[in-house]
């Protein structure tokens, strides 16, 4: 319970920020920015403050009732999904036992749902980059780490 509580604090600061950037990469790994974007460094991505990445797990995008798209869906009904996508600022975040599973509440009724995909610790499902150089980890066992970023 007291990661549960430590992990929805950091993923709190996420609350009025709306995503951009969001991408689908390598399979259904999905990365979307939040805040203001950041120099480049090393790579030719431009990060924001805050970076979502939905690793290993299994994920969900739906608006109202409907269900848009899905993390087994084909790349190109992945790919058509996001480019209409609105969410606006994010309204709610929410960490759901046992395994930690993030629902995001967008202003647009759209919300995103992850699902763990796994029960090992090794299996790392979602991550969030702070703007602080930290990053939460949320692992297939429902536990969450937080070390300092390298």
């Amino acid at each position: 319970m007291h990661q549960e509580i430590e992990a929805l604090k950091i993923a709190a600061g996420l609350k009025g920020q709306s995503p951009w950037g969001v991408k689908l990469g390598v399979g259904s790994f999905l990365t979307m920015e939040f805040g203001d974007p950041r120099e480049k460094q090393l790579s030719s991505f431009v990060h924001g403050d805050w970076g979502l990445w939905l690793y290993m797990c299994n994920w969900r995008i739906e608006i109202g009732s409907e269900i848009v798209t899905g993390s087994n869906d084909d790349r190109s009904v992945i790919e058509a999904a996001l480019k209409e996508l609105l969410l606006g600022p994010l309204e709610t975040v929410t960490l759901l036992d046992p395994a930690l599973d993030l629902s995001l509440q967008f202003s647009s009724r759209t919300k995103l749902l992850t699902f763990s995909s796994s029960s090992n610790r090794d299996e790392e499902q979602w991550k969030l980059f702070t703007p602080d150089g930290h990053c939460l980890t949320i692992c297939g066992d429902g536990s969450a780490e937080y070390p300092l970023a390298s």
